[in-house]
């Protein structure tokens, strides 16, 4: 099993929705509106381990898992920067969460 940032986030994401029963078509539509530019198969494929996607795009994910478990049982999954082998991977609080974005202003 590949342990790189990544897979620990989309393997902590998949448990998280997983535990707050969360299906991938809400999770995808949660993704959509938030920004989300990869198609449902995408989002599937990288939750299961079978897609890297870069940081933008897997903590996108993340917020839209987390947003739908709020209220749950369910752990909060984290967010790249949050992940101890992915200090340099993404953008740090306080950048906006859209993939491709650059510092806010």
């Amino acid at each position: 099993m590949d342990d790189t940032a990544g897979a620990v986030q989309a393997r902590l994401a998949r448990r998280t929705a997983e535990h707050a029963g969360v299906a991938t078509d809400q999770l995808w539509w949660q993704y959509f509106e938030l920004g989300g530019e990869a198609g449902t198969l995408e989002v599937e494929a990288y939750l299961h381990g079978c897609l890297q996607l870069p940081p933008g795009h897997r903590d996108l994910i993340t917020c839209a898992v987390n947003e739908l478990a709020e209220g749950t049982s369910a752990p909060r999954a984290p967010f790249s920067w949050e992940l101890a082998d992915s200090r340099g991977d993404a953008g740090r609080p306080g950048r906006d969460r859209s993939p491709g974005s650059g510092p806010r202003g």
